[in-house]
């Protein structure tokens, strides 16, 4: 795992100009073009295996210290959930770990690390639940995130997610107070989105 260039904090972007990596604090939005970069060959995505659940729980435990996600009002434990991975080579790089919720499958969690992040990883990964989610018959893909993370919100909107409700302050009670996000932005509400399928 890589520490903010800044600070001692797990980093949870890489700044693709500079290639220092950041954590949410440290972290600014700007607007930018396509920068021309090489193609770099794609990673693999594949279901997740038991023999990979070390490896999840390291990536929850790095991204959010902890196992247990809490989201449309209900907690998960991440480790026991269907998933499936990004791999640069044998090297498990992104997971995204999904959940059947009656007509819907919830996205509960969707992490890449920085090292691998601007490849496609986030997109593979999300299609690849959303292919499970529609031959399983969901009627929609849901996922939440949270106020400050805008790079979430810019990615599930370009792949067609809309916006269907915002929990306020509901991060606030889980974490007991408020933490830093992006670019220093309080973190307290959910917002919750949806893909149909």
């Amino acid at each position: 795992m890589t520490a903010c260039t800044y600070c001692h904090a797990n980093a949870l972007y890489r700044d693709r100009e500079s290639g220092a990596y950041l954590c949410p604090v440290h972290a600014r939005l700007e607007v930018t073009g396509p920068r021309g970069e090489a193609p770099r060959p794609p990673l693999t995505v594949r279901p997740a295996t038991s023999a990979d659940r070390t490896h999840i729980v390291e990536l929850a435990d790095y991204f959010w210290g902890e196992v247990e996600v809490r989201c449309f009002g209900r907690s998960y434990q991440v480790d026991v959930l269907p998933a499936f991975v990004a791999c640069d080579g044998d090297e498990i790089v992104g997971v995204a770990i999904y959940t059947r919720e009656g007509e819907a499958v919830n996205l509960v969690m969707l992490n890449v690390l920085p090292q691998w992040q601007g490849r496609g990883t986030a997109r593979g990964l999300i299609m690849a639940v959303a292919g499970v989610a529609h031959a399983e018959g969901a009627s929609r893909l849901i996922v939440a995130t949270t106020n400050d993370d805008l790079l979430a919100l810019g990615l599930y909107q370009r792949l067609g997610f809309t916006i269907t409700g915002v929990r306020v302050s509901e991060l606030l009670e889980h974490h007991g107070g408020v933490e830093p996000g992006f670019a220093g932005t309080p973190v307290r509400d959910e917002i919750q989105m949806e893909l149909l399928l």
